[in-house]
């Protein structure tokens, strides 16, 4: 087959020749614009539109926490416990506590997964609704789109 080719080439005028390593320069250009260089620019693309998303979540997300910590001033007279009061609200938006440790005026709270907003309205109802305080609040992106871990969550009445 080798020895084919070596002879059909030989048997091409020169022009037909030069026409041929022509065409082949442009295929192996076109191979290489449309199987490496446009795929990265698209993967490049997706990925900077990736973090701008990621950026405006965590902007919103920092937006949410202030207006809980601002919404806290409000006080609503309830004299039921901390831990009464978490465990009496939690399962209305599926929250799952992992650690709960109650302290004299307080309550630490651990939340491996929880959907973001379940969570948020879950806290604006025990700051709006139930009087109680968010002292501390931190939380981190899970697995699973839209959903958070709470690594630490300090309520105070």
């Amino acid at each position: 087959m080798k020895n084919q080719l070596i002879s059909y080439w030989r048997s091409l005028k020169e022009q037909e020749q030069q026409l041929v390593v022509v065409a082949g320069v442009i295929f192996v250009i076109f191979i290489l614009v449309m199987g490496i260089f446009r795929p990265l620019n698209a993967a490049i693309e997706k990925a900077e539109q990736d973090t701008i998303k990621q950026q405006e979540l965590l902007a919103w997300v920092d937006e949410s926490i202030v207006k809980l910590k601002a919404s806290g001033s409000a006080r609503v007279a309830n004299d039921r416990s901390l831990s009464q009061i978490v465990n009496s609200t939690r399962n209305r938006y599926q929250i799952t506590i992992s650690k709960m440790q109650p302290n004299d005026n307080s309550l630490r709270l651990t939340i491996d997964s929880v959907e973001f907003n379940k969570l948020v309205e879950w806290l604006d109802e025990l700051v709006n609704s139930q009087g109680v305080l968010i002292e501390n609040l931190d939380i981190s992106k899970d697995d699973k789109s839209g959903f958070v871990r709470v690594s630490r969550l300090v309520l105070e009445k």
